[in-house]
């Protein structure tokens, strides 16, 4: 039994877990036309009226770290500018609490962090599909991304809803 449970704790880690994905939407959409299918279009958003506000209120201080030249840890991703230019680029293999940039809120901070753990599952699930199949990510709040096929990163991005 004492070598299995660290397994079984790293297999609980590593798999998909809905605990983790509750606050978060992963939408995946294809536009078709009579010219033929286009790009996937991979977009992440908030579900649920509180996990809609906690975005909107860390959003806000991501987007001022931003503005003034820090960069913002979204666990898996790193996002910053660089030349004037928004960059994604991976950060932190092993995802866990100190892989994010955590807002100011008037939250416990063990719910920012799954709120957090939950927007990186979902946010590195949604650029590893669109590695492969090519379309673009878009992150409410603050960033939408081409990902071409097959392509590694970083990813160029632009600001989403908000201007820098």
């Amino acid at each position: 039994m004492g070598k299995t449970l660290p397994w079984i704790l790293l297999l609980g880690l590593l798999l998909p877990s809905p605990v983790l994905a509750q606050d978060w939407r992963l939408t995946r959409s294809q536009t078709l036309s009579q010219a033929g299918a286009r790009e996937w279009r991979y977009t992440l958003s908030p579900t649920g009226k509180e996990a809609q506000e906690l975005w909107r209120r860390l959003s806000e201080q991501y987007q001022d770290h931003l503005r003034a030249g820090y960069r913002v840890d979204l666990g898996a991703w790193r996002v910053y500018f660089l030349g004037g230019r928004l960059r994604v680029e991976p950060h932190c293999p092993a995802v866990n609490p100190a892989c994010f940039t955590f807002g100011a809120l008037p939250v416990p901070k063990e719910r920012q962090d799954r709120f957090l753990l939950g927007l990186s599952q979902l946010l590195h699930q949604a650029l590893t599909q669109a590695q492969a199949t090519g379309g673009v990510v878009l992150l409410s709040r603050l960033f939408r991304l081409e990902v071409p096929r097959g392509a590694n990163p970083p990813y160029p991005a632009a600001p989403s809803g908000w201007r820098p």
